[in-house]
């Protein structure tokens, strides 16, 4: 329901109607209307995704040091490919 709100605004927006019109309606403040425009310029979806699922994660020491000696190893190394190594 709330990504089909947003792609409500996203096609209200298309025809010209004005974001303070489409807020009383759908109430969806004007700052989240920029963010999904914003968002929608640049990937083509109203919502983003996450590049991989799961919860996000605080690294401690080791990880630093294993990410740093990564580094070393292979100076041109994906944010991905050490992603996947941790």
């Amino acid at each position: 329901p709330k990504n089909e709100r947003k792609w409500l605004y996203r096609s209200e927006s298309l025809l010209n109607v004005k974001d303070r019109t489409i807020s009383r309606y759908t109430g969806i403040s004007e700052r989240s209307m920029r963010y999904i425009r914003k968002t929608f310029r640049e990937t083509g979806e109203v919502v983003r995704t996450p590049i991989c699922a799961g919860r996000p994660r605080i690294l401690d020491s080791l990880d630093a040091n294993f990410l740093e000696s990564c580094i070393e190893r292979q100076p041109d190394i994906l944010l991905t490919e050490m992603q996947d190594q941790l």
